[in-house]
């Protein structure tokens, strides 16, 4: 009976992940996608990227600015509630996704280790739906 008010460790490693680790772990991923690859590889990666830093700084920038209010904090609220809190992280996988497939794309390490992530992610919503 003595973990019948604690939470699961696992259930608090998703909501960790989805509120900004994982767009943390894959900012530097579509940074060097959209650096390293060539012609609409490049574009998806600077996609990815645009949406990893859009999805950070709604998370981050409004604590930091201590804006608690207007239209920027409900937009930001919105993104950042967008399919409870996987939107923002799954569309900036996508994007990845769809760099990983398109004519120009260099290094499959980078799409290893977003399929490994991306995994991770998945597999850690599921369990919190069991």
């Amino acid at each position: 009976m003595s973990s019948f008010l604690q939470p699961d460790p696992i259930v608090l490693a998703f909501i960790a992940a989805k509120q900004g680790i994982y767009l943390l772990l894959l900012l530097p991923l579509a940074l060097v996608r959209s650096v390293a690859a060539a012609g609409r590889a490049r574009a998806a990666g600077q996609i990815a990227l645009m949406l990893c830093l859009v999805g950070l700084a709604s998370r981050y920038l409004p604590e930091i600015l201590g804006v608690y209010q207007g239209p920027a904090f409900r937009a930001a609220g919105a993104w950042r509630g967008f399919w409870g809190g996987l939107g923002m992280n799954l569309a900036a996988s996508a994007a990845l996704l769809v760099s990983a497939v398109l004519p120009g794309r260099r290094w499959w390490g980078i799409d290893a280790v977003h399929l490994l992530l991306l995994a991770g992610l998945v597999g850690l919503w599921v369990y919190s739906l069991v």
